[in-house]
Protein backbone atom coordinates (compact mmCIF):
# COMPACT_ATOMS: atom_id res chain seq x y z
CA UNK A 1 0.00 0.00 0.00
CA UNK A 2 3.12 2.27 1.48
CA UNK A 3 4.74 1.51 -2.18
CA UNK A 4 2.52 3.63 -4.28
CA UNK A 5 3.38 6.66 -2.07
CA UNK A 6 5.71 9.22 -4.49
CA UNK A 7 8.10 11.77 -3.47
CA UNK A 8 5.40 14.12 -4.32
CA UNK A 9 3.55 12.79 -1.58
CA UNK A 10 5.98 13.92 0.98
CA UNK A 11 5.99 17.37 -0.81
CA UNK A 12 5.51 20.39 1.95
CA UNK A 13 1.92 21.17 0.65
CA UNK A 14 1.13 17.80 0.76
CA UNK A 15 2.66 17.30 4.44
CA UNK A 16 0.02 20.53 5.39
CA UNK A 17 -3.05 18.14 4.31
CA UNK A 18 -1.95 15.34 6.20
CA UNK A 19 -1.03 17.19 9.33
CA UNK A 20 -4.26 16.62 10.61
CA UNK A 21 -5.08 13.40 10.22
CA UNK A 22 -2.21 12.83 11.88
CA UNK A 23 -3.02 13.94 14.12
CA UNK A 24 -6.30 12.42 14.44
CA UNK A 25 -5.10 9.18 14.28
CA UNK A 26 -2.53 9.66 17.06
CA UNK A 27 -5.04 11.12 19.16
CA UNK A 28 -7.42 8.29 18.13
CA UNK A 29 -4.66 5.57 19.14
CA UNK A 30 -3.69 7.29 21.99
CA UNK A 31 -7.35 7.38 23.77
CA UNK A 32 -7.64 4.00 22.42
CA UNK A 33 -4.45 2.48 24.13
CA UNK A 34 -5.88 4.49 27.19
CA UNK A 35 -9.21 3.27 27.16
CA UNK A 36 -7.36 -0.42 27.01
CA UNK A 37 -4.77 0.32 30.10
CA UNK A 38 -7.82 1.22 32.29
CA UNK A 39 -10.08 -1.86 31.35
CA UNK A 40 -7.17 -3.65 32.09
CA UNK A 41 -6.41 -1.77 35.01
CA UNK A 42 -9.45 -2.51 36.37
CA UNK A 43 -9.76 -6.15 35.81
CA UNK A 44 -6.73 -6.33 37.48
CA UNK A 45 -7.77 -4.85 40.38
CA UNK A 46 -11.00 -7.41 40.36
CA UNK A 47 -8.69 -10.25 40.43
CA UNK A 48 -6.57 -8.78 43.42
CA UNK A 49 -9.56 -7.64 45.95
CA UNK A 50 -10.99 -11.36 44.90
CA UNK A 51 -8.12 -12.96 45.66
CA UNK A 52 -7.50 -11.08 48.57
CA UNK A 53 -10.99 -11.50 49.89
CA UNK A 54 -10.68 -15.05 49.57
CA UNK A 55 -7.58 -15.30 51.11
CA UNK A 56 -9.48 -13.75 54.17
CA UNK A 57 -12.18 -15.75 53.62
CA UNK A 58 -10.30 -19.17 53.77
CA UNK A 59 -8.15 -17.87 57.02
CA UNK A 60 -10.77 -16.70 58.81
CA UNK A 61 -12.74 -20.09 58.04
CA UNK A 62 -9.87 -22.22 59.35
CA UNK A 63 -9.18 -20.15 62.71
CA UNK A 64 -12.78 -19.42 63.42
CA UNK A 65 -13.60 -19.35 67.27
CA UNK A 66 -16.92 -18.04 69.00
CA UNK A 67 -13.83 -15.55 70.24
CA UNK A 68 -11.72 -14.48 67.82
CA UNK A 69 -9.92 -11.88 69.80
CA UNK A 70 -10.20 -13.38 73.43
CA UNK A 71 -6.89 -12.27 74.32
CA UNK A 72 -3.39 -12.64 73.03
CA UNK A 73 -3.10 -16.42 73.06
CA UNK A 74 -5.97 -17.06 71.18
CA UNK A 75 -4.61 -15.64 68.26
CA UNK A 76 -3.25 -17.66 64.96
CA UNK A 77 0.15 -17.99 64.59
CA UNK A 78 2.14 -16.03 62.16
CA UNK A 79 3.08 -19.12 60.18
CA UNK A 80 -0.43 -20.24 59.22
CA UNK A 81 -1.44 -17.07 57.57
CA UNK A 82 -2.45 -18.44 54.30
CA UNK A 83 -0.69 -16.47 51.56
CA UNK A 84 -1.84 -13.01 53.43
CA UNK A 85 1.22 -10.42 53.97
CA UNK A 86 -0.10 -9.39 57.26
CA UNK A 87 -3.35 -9.56 59.27
CA UNK A 88 -4.36 -6.61 61.74
CA UNK A 89 -6.90 -6.87 64.45
CA UNK A 90 -8.17 -4.51 66.32
CA UNK A 91 -10.67 -4.11 69.34
CA UNK A 92 -11.16 -1.11 71.02
CA UNK A 93 -7.44 0.37 71.81
CA UNK A 94 -5.85 -3.28 71.40
CA UNK A 95 -4.31 -4.32 68.21
CA UNK A 96 -2.42 -7.29 66.92
CA UNK A 97 -0.38 -7.15 63.58
CA UNK A 98 0.47 -10.89 62.28
CA UNK A 99 3.23 -10.52 59.41
CA UNK A 100 4.19 -12.76 57.04
CA UNK A 101 7.52 -14.19 57.70
CA UNK A 102 8.08 -15.81 54.25
CA UNK A 103 7.59 -12.31 52.40
CA UNK A 104 10.28 -10.12 51.54
CA UNK A 105 10.72 -7.08 53.64
CA UNK A 106 8.36 -7.11 56.33
CA UNK A 107 8.28 -3.47 56.21
CA UNK A 108 6.56 -3.47 60.85
CA UNK A 109 7.33 0.86 60.29
CA UNK A 110 4.99 1.27 57.14
CA UNK A 111 2.68 -1.30 58.89
CA UNK A 112 2.33 0.59 62.22
CA UNK A 113 1.31 4.01 60.30
CA UNK A 114 -1.40 2.10 58.20
CA UNK A 115 -4.61 3.69 59.37
CA UNK A 116 -6.40 0.43 60.56
CA UNK A 117 -9.09 1.34 58.12
CA UNK A 118 -7.45 1.80 54.86
CA UNK A 119 -7.96 -0.68 52.36
CA UNK A 120 -7.19 -0.58 48.25
CA UNK A 121 -4.79 -2.01 45.64
CA UNK A 122 -1.62 -1.58 44.62
CA UNK A 123 -0.72 0.44 47.96
CA UNK A 124 2.70 1.59 48.53
CA UNK A 125 3.27 0.81 52.19
CA UNK A 126 6.65 1.42 54.05
CA UNK A 127 9.41 3.74 53.33
CA UNK A 128 11.88 4.03 49.88
CA UNK A 129 14.36 1.14 51.15
CA UNK A 130 11.56 -1.16 52.74
CA UNK A 131 8.31 0.12 50.12
CA UNK A 132 6.01 -2.87 49.57
CA UNK A 133 2.69 -3.13 46.79
CA UNK A 134 -0.44 -4.62 48.75
CA UNK A 135 -3.54 -5.11 48.06
CA UNK A 136 -5.68 -4.18 51.31
CA UNK A 137 -9.59 -5.28 52.24
CA UNK A 138 -10.76 -4.42 55.72
CA UNK A 139 -13.48 -6.61 57.29
CA UNK A 140 -15.77 -6.17 60.86
CA UNK A 141 -16.16 -9.41 62.51
CA UNK A 142 -18.69 -9.10 64.75
CA UNK A 143 -19.70 -6.25 66.43
CA UNK A 144 -16.53 -5.42 68.17
CA UNK A 145 -13.67 -6.60 66.07
CA UNK A 146 -12.24 -4.97 62.97
CA UNK A 147 -9.52 -7.25 60.90
CA UNK A 148 -7.56 -5.29 58.15
CA UNK A 149 -5.59 -8.11 55.74
CA UNK A 150 -3.39 -7.29 52.84
CA UNK A 151 -1.91 -9.37 50.23
CA UNK A 152 1.27 -9.18 48.41
CA UNK A 153 0.43 -7.35 44.85
CA UNK A 154 3.51 -6.90 43.30
CA UNK A 155 3.41 -9.37 40.16
CA UNK A 156 0.00 -7.93 39.23
CA UNK A 157 1.21 -4.55 39.81
CA UNK A 158 4.47 -5.02 38.06
CA UNK A 159 2.90 -6.64 35.09
CA UNK A 160 0.50 -3.65 34.74
CA UNK A 161 3.45 -1.50 34.37
CA UNK A 162 5.32 -3.40 31.81
CA UNK A 163 2.11 -3.54 30.23
CA UNK A 164 1.95 0.90 30.34
CA UNK A 165 5.27 0.97 28.93
CA UNK A 166 5.23 -1.58 26.10
CA UNK A 167 1.51 0.18 25.25
CA UNK A 168 3.17 4.17 25.50
CA UNK A 169 6.40 2.56 23.48
CA UNK A 170 3.93 1.07 20.90
CA UNK A 171 1.65 4.91 20.68
CA UNK A 172 5.03 6.82 20.45
CA UNK A 173 6.75 4.13 17.81
CA UNK A 174 3.87 4.09 15.41
CA UNK A 175 4.05 7.30 14.89
CA UNK A 176 5.85 7.06 11.85
CA UNK A 177 3.41 4.24 10.62
CA UNK A 178 0.67 6.20 11.36
CA UNK A 179 2.44 9.24 9.51
CA UNK A 180 2.58 7.20 5.83
CA UNK A 181 -1.02 6.58 6.90
CA UNK A 182 -2.12 9.63 6.84
CA UNK A 183 -0.13 10.61 3.62
CA UNK A 184 -1.68 7.82 1.81
CA UNK A 185 -5.29 9.24 3.30
CA UNK A 186 -4.44 12.39 1.58
CA UNK A 187 -3.46 10.73 -1.65
CA UNK A 188 -6.39 8.41 -1.62
CA UNK A 189 -8.47 11.61 -0.92
CA UNK A 190 -6.79 13.10 -3.58
CA UNK A 191 -7.20 10.73 -6.35
CA UNK A 192 -9.96 11.84 -8.08
CA UNK A 193 -8.15 14.96 -8.65
CA UNK A 194 -4.64 13.32 -9.99
CA UNK A 195 -6.85 11.10 -11.97
CA UNK A 196 -8.10 14.06 -13.60
CA UNK A 197 -5.15 15.74 -13.67
CA UNK A 198 -3.30 12.82 -15.72
CA UNK A 199 -6.62 12.67 -18.17
CA UNK A 200 -5.95 16.69 -18.98
CA UNK A 201 -2.54 15.76 -19.59
CA UNK A 202 -3.46 13.26 -22.16
CA UNK A 203 -6.13 15.04 -23.95
CA UNK A 204 -3.44 18.31 -24.24
CA UNK A 205 -1.72 15.45 -26.43
CA UNK A 206 -4.53 14.40 -28.29
CA UNK A 207 -6.64 15.80 -31.19
CA UNK A 208 -8.22 19.20 -29.97
CA UNK A 209 -11.89 17.94 -30.69
CA UNK A 210 -11.28 15.42 -27.73
CA UNK A 211 -13.05 15.91 -24.42
CA UNK A 212 -12.67 14.16 -20.78
CA UNK A 213 -15.39 11.03 -20.81
CA UNK A 214 -18.57 12.50 -19.01
CA UNK A 215 -19.94 9.12 -17.86
CA UNK A 216 -18.96 6.36 -15.69
CA UNK A 217 -16.35 7.87 -13.64
CA UNK A 218 -19.17 8.42 -10.58
CA UNK A 219 -21.21 11.16 -10.02
CA UNK A 220 -18.96 13.94 -8.48
CA UNK A 221 -16.30 13.14 -11.37
CA UNK A 222 -19.41 13.07 -14.24
CA UNK A 223 -20.23 16.95 -12.96
CA UNK A 224 -16.84 17.81 -12.97
CA UNK A 225 -15.64 16.70 -16.00
CA UNK A 226 -18.97 18.13 -17.77
CA UNK A 227 -17.91 21.36 -16.31
CA UNK A 228 -14.55 21.10 -17.54
CA UNK A 229 -15.77 19.89 -21.31
CA UNK A 230 -17.75 23.03 -21.51
CA UNK A 231 -14.76 25.15 -20.32
CA UNK A 232 -12.36 23.35 -23.07
CA UNK A 233 -15.37 23.81 -25.76
CA UNK A 234 -15.56 27.76 -24.72
CA UNK A 235 -11.58 28.18 -24.44
CA UNK A 236 -11.45 26.09 -28.20
CA UNK A 237 -14.44 28.79 -28.64
CA UNK A 238 -12.45 31.89 -27.88
CA UNK A 239 -8.71 30.74 -29.76
CA UNK A 240 -11.27 30.21 -32.80
CA UNK A 241 -12.56 33.86 -32.68
CA UNK A 242 -8.95 35.03 -31.84
CA UNK A 243 -7.41 33.19 -34.64
CA UNK A 244 -10.14 34.72 -36.95
CA UNK A 245 -10.48 37.73 -35.41
CA UNK A 246 -6.03 38.11 -36.19
CA UNK A 247 -6.76 37.25 -39.81
CA UNK A 248 -9.92 39.67 -39.98
CA UNK A 249 -7.20 42.48 -38.52
CA UNK A 250 -4.33 41.33 -40.58
CA UNK A 251 -6.83 41.66 -43.42
CA UNK A 252 -8.45 45.03 -42.38
CA UNK A 253 -4.69 46.37 -41.29
CA UNK A 254 -2.94 45.08 -44.36
CA UNK A 255 -4.47 47.87 -46.82
CA UNK A 256 -4.09 50.70 -44.80
CA UNK A 257 -0.87 50.25 -43.87
CA UNK A 258 0.13 49.32 -47.24
CA UNK A 259 -1.41 52.53 -48.03
CA UNK A 260 0.29 54.30 -45.83
CA UNK A 261 3.58 52.54 -47.12
CA UNK A 262 2.93 53.23 -50.43
CA UNK A 263 1.94 57.61 -49.96
CA UNK A 264 4.84 57.49 -47.87
CA UNK A 265 7.47 56.64 -50.72
CA UNK A 266 5.55 58.90 -52.86
CA UNK A 267 5.71 61.33 -51.13
CA UNK A 268 9.43 61.16 -50.66
CA UNK A 269 10.11 60.64 -54.38
CA UNK A 270 8.44 64.42 -54.76
CA UNK A 271 11.58 66.22 -53.44
CA UNK A 272 10.88 69.75 -54.02
CA UNK A 273 7.52 69.34 -54.95
CA UNK A 274 5.69 70.86 -51.62
CA UNK A 275 1.90 70.34 -53.54
CA UNK A 276 2.64 66.83 -53.49
CA UNK A 277 4.12 66.31 -50.12
CA UNK A 278 1.12 68.11 -48.94
CA UNK A 279 -1.04 65.54 -50.57
CA UNK A 280 1.06 62.33 -49.66
CA UNK A 281 0.36 64.21 -45.65
CA UNK A 282 -2.77 64.45 -45.86
CA UNK A 283 -3.87 60.93 -46.93
CA UNK A 284 -1.46 59.43 -44.21
CA UNK A 285 -3.04 61.43 -42.11
CA UNK A 286 -6.66 59.90 -43.24
CA UNK A 287 -4.87 56.44 -43.22
CA UNK A 288 -3.64 56.32 -39.95
CA UNK A 289 -6.73 58.00 -38.42
CA UNK A 290 -8.81 54.68 -40.69
CA UNK A 291 -6.08 52.42 -37.79
CA UNK A 292 -6.54 54.95 -34.74
CA UNK A 293 -10.47 54.36 -35.20
CA UNK A 294 -10.09 50.76 -35.66
CA UNK A 295 -8.27 50.50 -32.10
CA UNK A 296 -10.01 52.85 -30.40
CA UNK A 297 -13.36 51.02 -31.10
CA UNK A 298 -11.69 47.75 -30.19
CA UNK A 299 -10.73 49.52 -26.98
CA UNK A 300 -14.24 50.87 -25.81
CA UNK A 301 -15.71 46.85 -26.94
CA UNK A 302 -13.17 45.49 -24.34
CA UNK A 303 -14.20 47.64 -22.01
CA UNK A 304 -17.69 46.95 -22.23
CA UNK A 305 -17.03 43.48 -22.54
CA UNK A 306 -15.14 43.94 -18.95
CA UNK A 307 -17.77 46.37 -17.45
CA UNK A 308 -15.15 48.95 -16.74
CA UNK A 309 -16.88 51.20 -19.53
CA UNK A 310 -17.34 54.69 -18.60
CA UNK A 311 -20.80 55.63 -18.91
CA UNK A 312 -21.54 59.49 -18.54
CA UNK A 313 -25.17 58.93 -18.04
CA UNK A 314 -27.71 61.96 -18.57
CA UNK A 315 -32.07 62.09 -18.83
CA UNK A 316 -32.46 62.43 -22.52
CA UNK A 317 -35.64 61.58 -25.33
CA UNK A 318 -34.88 59.09 -27.65
CA UNK A 319 -36.65 60.49 -30.61
CA UNK A 320 -35.00 63.74 -29.84
CA UNK A 321 -31.21 61.77 -30.23
CA UNK A 322 -32.64 59.41 -33.60
CA UNK A 323 -33.47 63.44 -35.16
CA UNK A 324 -30.17 64.26 -34.98
CA UNK A 325 -28.70 61.21 -36.09
CA UNK A 326 -31.05 61.08 -39.27
CA UNK A 327 -30.25 64.40 -40.19
CA UNK A 328 -26.43 63.64 -40.16
CA UNK A 329 -26.98 60.82 -42.33
CA UNK A 330 -29.48 63.00 -44.77
CA UNK A 331 -26.98 63.77 -47.64
CA UNK A 332 -25.44 60.09 -47.31
CA UNK A 333 -29.16 58.68 -47.75
CA UNK A 334 -29.79 60.69 -50.85
CA UNK A 335 -26.61 60.14 -52.31
CA UNK A 336 -27.50 56.18 -51.95
CA UNK A 337 -31.34 57.37 -53.32
CA UNK A 338 -32.35 55.55 -49.82
CA UNK A 339 -35.05 56.93 -48.11
CA UNK A 340 -35.02 57.43 -44.19
CA UNK A 341 -38.44 58.04 -42.39
CA UNK A 342 -38.41 58.33 -38.60
CA UNK A 343 -41.22 57.75 -36.64
CA UNK A 344 -42.41 58.07 -33.08
CA UNK A 345 -44.73 56.69 -31.13
CA UNK A 346 -44.74 59.28 -28.00
CA UNK A 347 -41.84 60.73 -25.97
CA UNK A 348 -39.33 57.70 -24.64
CA UNK A 349 -37.24 58.85 -22.35
CA UNK A 350 -34.34 57.04 -20.99
CA UNK A 351 -31.46 57.44 -18.97
CA UNK A 352 -28.20 56.90 -21.42
CA UNK A 353 -25.02 58.16 -22.17
CA UNK A 354 -26.07 60.43 -25.17
CA UNK A 355 -22.72 60.27 -27.14
CA UNK A 356 -22.54 56.38 -27.03
CA UNK A 357 -25.91 55.69 -27.80
CA UNK A 358 -25.57 58.32 -30.87
CA UNK A 359 -22.85 56.37 -31.90
CA UNK A 360 -25.19 53.15 -31.95
CA UNK A 361 -27.32 55.01 -33.90
CA UNK A 362 -25.16 55.93 -36.03
CA UNK A 363 -23.95 52.67 -36.56
CA UNK A 364 -27.29 51.01 -37.17
CA UNK A 365 -28.88 53.66 -39.36
CA UNK A 366 -25.26 53.62 -41.55
CA UNK A 367 -25.27 49.71 -42.11
CA UNK A 368 -28.54 50.17 -43.23
CA UNK A 369 -28.19 52.82 -45.64
CA UNK A 370 -24.55 50.68 -46.96
CA UNK A 371 -26.32 47.64 -47.31
CA UNK A 372 -29.57 48.63 -48.98
CA UNK A 373 -30.70 48.83 -52.79
CA UNK A 374 -30.82 52.29 -54.51
CA UNK A 375 -34.20 53.45 -54.06
CA UNK A 376 -34.92 51.64 -50.95
CA UNK A 377 -36.35 52.71 -47.27
CA UNK A 378 -35.11 52.60 -43.88
CA UNK A 379 -37.50 53.02 -41.25
CA UNK A 380 -36.87 54.35 -37.80
CA UNK A 381 -39.36 53.64 -35.02
CA UNK A 382 -39.67 54.71 -31.12
CA UNK A 383 -42.05 53.21 -29.16
CA UNK A 384 -42.63 53.05 -25.20
CA UNK A 385 -43.18 49.14 -24.47
CA UNK A 386 -43.74 48.44 -20.69
CA UNK A 387 -40.85 49.45 -18.77
CA UNK A 388 -38.80 49.17 -21.94
CA UNK A 389 -38.39 51.77 -24.92
CA UNK A 390 -37.96 50.11 -27.70
CA UNK A 391 -36.18 51.65 -31.02
CA UNK A 392 -36.03 49.62 -34.35
CA UNK A 393 -34.52 50.24 -37.96
CA UNK A 394 -36.10 48.06 -40.26
CA UNK A 395 -34.77 48.21 -44.21
CA UNK A 396 -35.27 46.66 -47.26
CA UNK A 397 -31.71 46.35 -47.90
CA UNK A 398 -29.63 43.02 -49.08
CA UNK A 399 -30.61 41.14 -45.87
CA UNK A 400 -28.59 38.72 -43.56
CA UNK A 401 -28.25 35.22 -44.31
CA UNK A 402 -29.27 32.82 -41.73
CA UNK A 403 -26.21 30.98 -41.06
CA UNK A 404 -24.29 34.67 -40.70
CA UNK A 405 -27.19 36.57 -38.12
CA UNK A 406 -25.08 34.44 -35.27
CA UNK A 407 -22.18 35.80 -35.97
CA UNK A 408 -22.68 39.84 -36.97
CA UNK A 409 -21.79 40.52 -33.40
CA UNK A 410 -18.12 38.36 -33.33
CA UNK A 411 -15.62 41.37 -33.02
CA UNK A 412 -14.03 42.06 -36.33
CA UNK A 413 -16.43 39.48 -38.08
CA UNK A 414 -17.41 40.85 -41.96
CA UNK A 415 -19.69 37.93 -44.11
CA UNK A 416 -18.67 38.00 -47.88
CA UNK A 417 -20.94 40.74 -48.99
CA UNK A 418 -19.61 43.31 -46.37
CA UNK A 419 -15.94 43.15 -47.59
CA UNK A 420 -17.03 44.93 -50.69
CA UNK A 421 -18.04 48.15 -48.66
CA UNK A 422 -15.78 49.93 -46.41
CA UNK A 423 -15.59 48.85 -42.85
CA UNK A 424 -13.51 47.57 -39.50
CA UNK A 425 -16.40 44.77 -38.86
CA UNK A 426 -16.58 46.25 -35.53
CA UNK A 427 -20.00 48.08 -35.43
CA UNK A 428 -22.30 45.65 -34.27
CA UNK A 429 -20.00 44.15 -31.82
CA UNK A 430 -19.72 47.58 -30.39
CA UNK A 431 -23.58 48.23 -30.75
CA UNK A 432 -24.09 45.59 -28.49
CA UNK A 433 -21.41 45.92 -26.19
CA UNK A 434 -22.69 49.73 -25.31
CA UNK A 435 -26.10 48.25 -24.93
CA UNK A 436 -25.10 45.71 -22.87
CA UNK A 437 -23.10 48.25 -20.61
CA UNK A 438 -26.61 50.24 -20.52
CA UNK A 439 -28.65 47.46 -19.73
CA UNK A 440 -30.42 46.82 -22.88
CA UNK A 441 -30.61 44.12 -25.83
CA UNK A 442 -30.66 44.70 -29.50
CA UNK A 443 -31.93 41.59 -31.45
CA UNK A 444 -32.22 40.78 -35.18
CA UNK A 445 -34.15 39.57 -37.86
CA UNK A 446 -33.74 39.06 -41.59
CA UNK A 447 -34.39 37.47 -44.84
CA UNK A 448 -31.24 37.70 -47.33
CA UNK A 449 -32.45 39.59 -50.07
CA UNK A 450 -35.18 40.94 -48.53
CA UNK A 451 -34.12 43.22 -45.83
CA UNK A 452 -32.98 43.82 -41.99
CA UNK A 453 -35.03 44.41 -38.82
CA UNK A 454 -33.13 45.47 -35.57
CA UNK A 455 -34.74 46.18 -32.33
CA UNK A 456 -33.51 47.98 -29.62
CA UNK A 457 -34.97 47.98 -26.03
CA UNK A 458 -32.92 49.70 -23.42
CA UNK A 459 -34.63 50.77 -19.52
CA UNK A 460 -37.15 54.09 -19.17
CA UNK A 461 -36.04 56.58 -16.59
CA UNK A 462 -37.09 55.61 -13.36
CA UNK A 463 -39.91 58.13 -12.80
Amino acid sequence: MFSSLSREDFSWSRSRKALPVFFLLWFGGALLATVYLLIARTQLHDIERDETEKLLTDYLTINHSPNIYPSLRNTPTEGSLHGLAFIRMIRGDDHIILVNEQTEHPTFRGLVDLSPEKEGIWLIVGSVEEERVLSIVTRKYGNKVLIQAAKDGSEWYHLYRKLVRRTVLTVVCSSPVLWLFALYYVRFSLSSIISTRKKIDQLIRLPKSELLPEDGNGPELDSLYKQINRLLRQNRHLVSEMEDSLDNVAHDLRTPMTRLRSIAEYGLQAEGDTQRLREALSDCLEESERVLSMLRIMMSVAEAESGTMQLQLQECEAGATLAEIVTLYEYVAEEKEVEVRLETEGEVWVRIDRTRISQVWANLLDNAIKYGREGGWVKISARVDGSHGVVVFEDNGSGISENEQGRIWERLYRGDRSRSQKGLGLGLNYVRAVLEAHNGTISVSSVLHEGSRFEVRLPLMAS
